[in-house]
């Protein structure tokens, strides 16, 4: 009797003893893991790949099921330490499997073969007033290039707002793709007009585009124009359709751009840049710098943007019908 009562107390404490060990608890196991919660080192790769920056194990194990397929399998007969390692191993599996992302380029695009553009920033800082034909068939002559305006307001040389704005438009169309050459990028230049247009002609350019900015007796004359040879000159002719096409397309996209009706198209026949020109060429008033306040509106950058904004939208759109 002694013996069973001792047999009996041996199967209780046994009984008692097999309810008592620890349990795998999954969600334990994520919580007491030593690698949960670490940031794993970024997955480097080349330029076109971006790696997972700032994942970790425990965010890879609760948004990936192969991350948590071995956790499973540990838990039904392995301790802590291999349960810790399948995390591991399962994690990084997983991680290191990195994003494939397009990178935007910020460089320009590939320059439009054929599709040259001479910007000619009109002025330099000091004028020749030595004579030039106005053209191969007039006898009129006119100093080869002068300074320029100045603005009313500003005091701004007209040879600088040129070559501000030009460099601007110049960066506007590098970044479209399309090739671009200038006349001058310093003020301390001794370039005649005929000389620029001569530039554009060996150049072969699809367009030579002048900037000026204008002057009148009156301070409250304002506003931007674009000008073209007029077909009255014989040398001209075979330029003067595209010229005026340029002309129409740069003039509505100047209006678009800054949200204002300009002065519209002029036909020239006495300038010495148009009718040497064997190229199609525009000229660009940006505005007159004897009106203060469009003085002052053409030296700031905002405006300035807008104006070579709207001279890249025609030149670009004029280039694509070509």
């Amino acid at each position: 009797m002694a013996f069973m009562i001792v047999a009996i107390w041996i199967v209780c404490v046994l009984v008692a003893a097999g309810c008592t060990p620890q349990v795998l608890d999954r969600q334990a196991i994520l919580q007491e893991s030593p690698i949960v919660n670490k940031e794993t080192p970024a997955v480097t790769s080349s330029a076109t790949m971006q790696p997972v920056a700032g994942s970790s194990v425990a965010d890879t194990l609760q948004k990936s099921a192969a991350g948590t397929e071995p956790i499973a399998k540990a838990a039904a007969g392995a301790g802590t330490e291999t349960i810790a390692k399948a995390t591991s191993e399962a994690a990084i599996k997983s991680i290191a499997k990195p994003r494939t992302e397009s990178v935007a380029s910020k460089t320009a695009a590939t320059p439009q073969k054929g599709k040259l553009v001479m910007l000619d920033p009109g002025h330099q800082r000091y004028g020749n007033n030595a004579p030039e034909s106005v053209g191969p068939d007039s006898r009129e002559t006119k100093p080869k290039v002068s300074s320029g305006t100045v603005g009313v307001r500003t005091k701004k040389p007209e040879y600088v707002l040129n070559l501000e704005v030009s460099l601007l438009i110049k960066d506007e169309l590098v970044r479209r793709g399309i090739e671009v050459a200038m006349t001058r990028e310093s003020h301390d230049v001794d370039i005649s007009n005929k000389q620029r247009a001569d530039m554009a002609n060996e150049a072969g350019a699809a367009l030579a585009v002048r900037i000026h900015a204008d002057g009148d007796s009156s301070p409250k004359t304002k506003g931007f124009s674009v000008l073209y040879p007029s077909t009255s000159t014989a040398a001209v002719k075979p330029i003067a359709a595209e010229s005026h096409q340029a002309a129409g397309l740069i003039l509505e996209h100047l209006k678009a751009a800054t949200d204002t009706a300009g002065r519209g198209l002029s036909a020239r026949s006495d300038l010495s840049g148009f009718n040497w020109s064997k190229v199609p060429v525009v000229l660009v008033e940006l505005g007159f710098m004897t009106n203060p306040e469009e003085d002052e509106l053409m030296s700031e950058a905002e405006y300035q943007k807008k104006l070579a904004q709207g001279i890249a939208d025609g030149i670009e759109h004029f280039l694509k019908s070509r």
